[in-house]
Parts: structure tokens; sequence; C-alpha cells
């Protein structure tokens, strides 16, 4: 009986994950194409080195820096965040009907 759940929680998930995967593949293409990672990094870094760790600060670095991106780099990390919430909603989704199909097999 496993492997018919299995089966069945896989052909239900498996492509919408496939799709989110693309989509976020391609988020993150765009973002490593535009966004100098280390140059993010060294800035971040600058922050740490003036012992600043005040969630304040924080913030305020990640909002400017997200600001101050072009508008495809803010697409695309947007566009990231969403099929990762997405991604998780289709699992836990399935999830919960997956645990529901095996209750009322279990009843009947």
């Amino acid at each position: 009986m496993r492997r018919v759940y299995s089966v069945w929680f896989i052909k239900k998930v498996a492509p919408r994950f496939v799709a989110e995967l693309a989509m976020f593949s391609v988020f993150a293409y765009l973002i490593g194409r535009y966004v100098f990672v280390s140059k993010v990094l060294q800035y971040a870094d600058q922050i740490f080195a003036n012992n600043s760790f005040n969630p304040a600060v924080w913030t305020n670095f990640a909002l400017n820096t997200f600001l101050k991106t072009e508008f495809i780099v803010q697409l695309s990390v947007l566009g990231s965040l969403l099929v990762i919430v997405f991604a998780f909603k289709t699992f836990i989704t399935s999830l919960v009907q997956l645990n529901l199909a095996k209750e009322t097999n279990l009843v009947s």
C-alpha cells in the first residue's frame, strides 16, 4: 500500500515541483548574471567590521541594496522568493492530501 501512496504522491507533486524548479532556476540565473555577489558580501563585511549587529542596520542595508539594484534584479529576487513560498505550499498541501487519503482508506 505504501507503493501506491508513493506513486500517487509523486504523480501529484512532481509536475508542480518541476515547473517551480524551472522558474527558480531562471530567477537564480538572472540574479547571478546581474548581481556581483562578492560586492554585496564585501559591503556586509564592512557592516560586521563596524560591530553593527543591530537588526535595524541590517534591515536598512538590505532595503537600500535592494532598492539600488536594477529592475530585473528586483523582479528576480521577488520572483525567487515567491517560487520558494509556492513550493512549500505545494509540498505541504500535497502532504495533507496524502494523509487525508490514507485516513479515508483506513476507515473504509
